[in-house]
């Protein structure tokens, strides 16, 4: 077994990386097209299983897994976060030459992954019923509802470790391995969708089940591909129990993830609260129009994240080399390509939403609230590449803080007091207007932000990386 002290450094050469040389709008397209694509084929199990649940089973089923659908994005978050800091570490150090360091991160990641995992499917499993009260999911919904969430609390782990190596490919610049183990858990979840709902009538836990054995597929490619030397970053068991401190810095830039992404969980559970709360003649029916558009939302949404990671890339190689020029250009890019894809969205939820929501249920008024919902919620769509390309930008920087506080600002210091107060103090209606108001706002801000910053580091410069070993 290897040890820390007997690793070898390899050294990168900055003359062979295109990202530290090559033309930046051509690198941010040749990052952002292929792991775009990737999350696309692999939101799009994410999209069709909800078509094949309202299809197969009916609006009342697909109600029940909106209504848990928030435990399932905590997970998720949490998970993207580890990937996320790890990730943006990796990237630094291997734009900073320091491949051993990324190789201590890499490997120490996954044990961290791991543990919380466990301890987390722990917690959920054994406190589902109290969750469903704290959401007050309608008691009709919670059979539905427990038969999707328990194989999914219970074993994902398996997404967690499989997350890790996923985001170790796309840190060390190549997304293409990346997009295909993303690609195979997708489709393989689609078929299997198909096969379980449709074929063995297994109801909604047949959808959970296909998520976990493909997600469990795709961890088998990763570590393949792994193997076979398509990352740059090696795993060594000699640095599994590497210096808390590396977990600590993993999880500190994972941070901002874990706001942007928990923010959307806990925006799901306050949105079905508020259902059950301010419109509870008509829950059910609201909870499946809300949990429509929301696979709509988070399909549309993959795009941006696509180019968020993109630039979380070139920003963490090219800060780590000290090209402070090319940062600011990559951020720009991002903005651009970003509001582009933010104004087409914004068109089609809500002027054109039907030509979606009729892909998933026949049923006259779900398709009437999901209409009513989509032409005020998504109103501020176009902004919201700001927030998250400043985040990526602050986070392949490794500018934990700021990261984290543009997240907050949009989440946690406009909407979550908006989804309150409006709908209290004035009509039940203005409810949705929370979404876009927090859009525009938090991403006007988080832009203007990043320039200032951008300004004054492209103009007096910042001290590089500093060099200074985990080990």
């Amino acid at each position: 077994m290897s040890t820390p002290s007997s690793s070898i450094d390899v050294e990168l050469n900055h003359e062979d990386t295109p990202l530290l040389t090559s033309n930046i709008a051509k690198q941010f397209v040749l990052i952002a097209i292929p792991t775009t694509l990737g999350m696309v084929i692999n939101g799009l199990y994410s999209f069709v299983d909800a078509i094949f649940i309202s299809k197969g089973i009916g609006s009342h089923a697909m109600a029940a897994v909106s209504a848990v659908f928030p435990i399932q994005m905590l997970l998720i978050a949490i998970s993207t976060m580890l990937g996320s800091g790890m990730a943006s570490l990796i990237s630094r150090y291997l734009g900073g030459n320091r491949q051993q360091d990324a190789d201590v991160v890499f490997s120490a990641s996954f044990l961290l992954a791991i543990s919380i995992s466990i301890i987390l499917s722990l917690l959920i499993f054994f406190n589902l019923s109290g969750i469903f009260d704290f959401l007050k999911v309608p008691q009709d919904l919670r059979g539905n509802a427990t038969d999707y969430i328990t194989p999914i609390v219970l074993f994902w782990t398996i997404g967690f470790t499989s997350n890790q190596i996923t985001e170790g490919f796309r840190a060390s610049g190549n997304p293409k391995a990346m997009m295909q183990v993303l690609s195979s858990a997708s489709i393989l979840n689609i078929i299997l969708d198909a096969i379980f709902i449709f074929g063995f009538g297994w109801g909604v836990a047949g959808a959970a089940w296909a998520t976990i054995i493909a997600i469990l597929m795709a961890l088998l490619l990763g570590i393949k591909l792994q193997k076979s030397g398509q990352s740059k970053v090696r795993f060594n068991t000699g640095y599994l129990f590497s210096p808390i401190r590396v977990h600590f810095k993993i999880l500190s830039l994972g941070l901002p993830v874990l706001m942007s992404h928990g923010g959307f969980s806990l925006t799901l559970a306050a949105t079905v609260y508020s259902i059950s709360t301010f419109f509870s003649e008509q829950p059910d029916s609201i909870i499946a129009a809300h949990g429509i558009l929301v696979r709509c939302f988070m399909f549309l949404f993959l795009p941006i994240i696509g180019m968020m990671i993109a630039l979380q890339t070139l920003s963490g190689f090219n800060y780590g080399a000290g090209q402070y020029q090319r940062v600011r250009s990559a951020y720009l890019v991002a903005i651009f390509a970003s509001t582009l894809w933010g104004g087409l969205v914004t068109w089609l939820l809500c002027f054109n939403a039907d030509l979606l929501i009729v892909l998933f249920t026949n049923d006259v008024q779900v398709i009437a609230l999901g209409l009513d919902i989509a032409k005020v919620c998504f109103a501020g769509f176009i902004a919201a590449g700001f927030c998250m390309m400043s985040s990526g930008l602050f986070q392949g920087m490794g500018r934990a803080i700021p990261a984290t506080f543009l997240d907050a600002a949009r989440n946690y210091i406009l909407l979550f007091p908006l989804m309150y107060l409006l709908p209290t103090y004035f009509s039940t209606d203005d409810f949705w207007l929370a979404f876009p108001i927090a859009d525009v706002t938090g991403g006007i801000f988080a832009l203007l932000f990043s320039l200032t910053t951008l300004q004054y580091l492209t103009h007096r410069g910042d001290l590089p990386l500093k060099h200074k070993k985990f080990i």
